[in-house]
């Protein structure tokens, strides 16, 4: 291990005094899929959560449990969302009180188990939220960055005796769990399928089950980590009271943010993480990457110091140059997206802002002029190199889902999407509001980037924000009972009895549009030009080329029919409708060939243009 990282350290040094390493090659344009593991698929019922983790206490020595209710038990894959099981009715309140409290049992098992329906769907890379061990369903209040969560692998029980053999800041002690090693196996099966895998980085703030936190509510003002955080007060061990204070993310105590200035994160934690980090990239300690992920997502990525990410975005390449870095940033952000920055890509939620008003808003729908300008500023923000590796996303863990986006227009992007807007709709969305998403899908894929689906989106999941967009995948062999929403839902519209399954015609659509993706070279990595807008009838039309190859896409998200002409270059072309298999022929006429298209209200046509030699 010493050897290992010395020469990390070397490459790492002499990396530091050149730039960043190019954008990898294979995430151009490529198609991502984000899982969020707790509710993608329980794959191993013999790991499911103990209530004892679920309900841990903070206060109490690592991994003891306070009060647990009685009766707790996991949830049902397939039960009704808004169904309630008797310890939840036995805690009262709302709801919505006592959602963060369940588990469905997903794990990394169900992951592996389904590589092959997202290799059928088309996907080329997936993205995991959190994996690391922690209390919690989401995974982003972790407990060790260098172990997977014992709930995901095949032996909790022997996985947490293991963990306690080891100095978690000497990598030299570390050992591989049972849960780790079935996260290595996901990888190979990952990679044996032509796919690549990125988890989620977590390095701004930890759970307060950490275990160097915990060394401070134990030892206090004497624990060798506390300098690890913002400590504001220690306790006080002369009086009653506990007067131990500390900075939590955004307010958040289950939250305790890790200790850094403007520069850079304090050296222990750093270092940490630096360890981790190599611990993903090269399990087997050789030098050779290909059995580790093949990069990060980073959260919360502008509330880290600049210097920090450099040095580990220094690292990162050093141990595999073709790694993916992916921030979250909901800004435009060039400082950290660009030749000098640290990330090759974010998550582009201004690409959703823009999707948001165009597509899904009604009454509050911005032109079509408005939208190509808001994408062109996008695209002038970042270098040309980057922006095929733009992580195009629509909805997330972080907001509503699309299908509910689209039947709930005319609000801000991811505000007023819960039970506090007493208009919410959380209901099934009808089959005009699914042809919607037919069109935003066939944009997202279609348009300059890398799109990215959230799990289940594909076969018409819906659901407000958080936590409601976080519902178990729904899979076709499974049987699935009626969602019911009535007022102890606590929205105050959608009532009524839906039926919950796979949308065939939904999942259909996605796989042909993403075939379509990616046999084109053109559409995953070729330049972007748009040909017409048209404000009346909300259509609009681009093209992408890549060497000899063309695409054009044609939108129209109006209610009327509209025809219209664009110029396709100098000489005779054939093209293709590929959608429909519609063939014809243009050019010919001095000023250049021309095609005229004629577009139906809320549809969608894609050509391929040959030049005839």
């Amino acid at each position: 291990m010493r050897g290992k990282i010395l020469k990390s350290l070397i490459i790492f040094l002499l990396l530091s005094f050149t730039s960043f390493a190019q954008v990898p090659e294979w995430a151009k344009g490529v198609v991502w899929y984000q899982i969020f593991p707790e509710r993608f698929a329980n794959g191993d019922r013999s790991n499911d959560p103990e209530p004892e983790k679920v309900f841990v206490n903070a206060d109490l020595p690592a991994g003891q449990a306070g009060s647990i209710p009685d009766g707790w038990k996991i949830k049902s894959w397939t039960s009704d969302w808004f169904s309630q099981d008797e310890w939840e009715k036995k805690l009262g309140g709302n709801f919505r009180d006592h959602l963060y409290e369940r588990r469905y049992g997903g794990d990394i098992q169900g992951i592996i188990n389904h590589l092959d329906y997202l290799k059928s769907l088309g996907v080329g890379a997936i993205y995991l939220n959190p994996v690391f061990e922690a209390a919690s369903l989401h995974k982003y209040d972790a407990s060790t960055y260098h172990h997977i969560d014992v709930n995901f692998g095949p032996d909790p029980d022997g996985d947490r005796e293991l963990i306690k053999t080891e100095t978690p800041d000497d990598p030299k002690t570390w050992k591989w769990t049972s849960a780790d090693k079935l996260f290595l196996k996901l990888i190979d099966e990952v990679h044996k399928r032509g796919m690549k895998i990125i988890i989620d980085g977590v390095f701004n703030h930890t759970g307060v089950q950490f275990w160097a936190f915990q060394d401070i509510i134990k030892n206090g003002s004497q624990s060798k980590y506390k300098d690890w955080y913002h400590i504001k007060r220690f306790d006080d061990l002369t009086t009653v009271a506990n007067e131990f204070d500390y900075k939590g993310w955004w307010g958040i105590k289950s939250l305790p943010e890790l200790n850094d200035d403007e520069n850079d994160l304090h050296p222990g934690p750093k270092q940490y993480i630096f360890h981790s980090t190599q611990r993903w990239m090269d399990p087997d300690n050789n030098g050779d990457p290909s059995d580790g992920i093949d990069g990060w997502r980073l959260d919360v990525a502008n509330e880290l110091p600049l210097g920090f990410w450099k040095d580990w975005s220094r690292l990162v390449k050093s141990l595999n140059k073709d790694a993916i870095l992916v921030a979250e940033l909901w800004k435009l952000s060039p400082d950290f997206v660009s030749a000098n920055g640290p990330f090759d890509a974010l998550m582009n939620y201004n690409f959703a802002f823009v999707v948001n008003d165009f597509f899904i808003a009604d009454k509050s729908k911005i032109s079509a002029e408005d939208f190509i300008k808001r994408l062109i500023e996008i695209e002038n923000t970042y270098p040309e190199e980057n922006l095929s590796v733009l992580q195009n996303l629509v909805d997330s863990h972080d907001t509503d889902r699309l299908a509910s986006m689209i039947k709930n227009p005319d609000r801000r992007y991811d505000h007023d999407a819960d039970e506090r807007n007493p208009k919410y709709n959380p209901g099934k969305p009808t089959a005009e509001e699914y042809n919607k998403q037919k069109l935003i899908a066939a944009f997202q894929m279609t348009y300059r980037g890398a799109p990215m689906i959230y799990y289940g989106d594909e076969v018409g999941m819906w659901g407000a924000d958080d936590p409601h967009d976080r519902k178990p995948m729904i899979w076709s062999n499974l049987h699935y009972e009626d969602e019911v929403i009535d007022e102890s839902s606590g929205f105050g519209t959608g009532y009524g009895r839906y039926t919950v399954e796979q949308n065939n015609d939904l999942l259909q659509f996605y796989k042909k549009i993403i075939s379509i993706r990616n046999s084109s070279a053109a559409l995953k990595k070729g330049s972007l030009n748009f040909l017409y807008n048209n404000d009346e009838r909300n259509t609009f039309a681009f093209s992408r080329e890549y060497e000899n190859e063309k695409v054009m896409s044609a939108f129209n998200l109006g209610v009327e029919k509209d025809t219209f002409d664009v110029k396709i270059g100098e000489g005779k072309f054939t093209f293709k409708e590929l959608l429909t298999g519609e063939e014809g022929t243009a050019g010919g006429s001095d000023d250049g060939a021309r095609m005229r298209i004629t577009i139906e209200p809320a549809s969608v046509k894609i050509y391929k243009i040959r030049k005839i030699d």
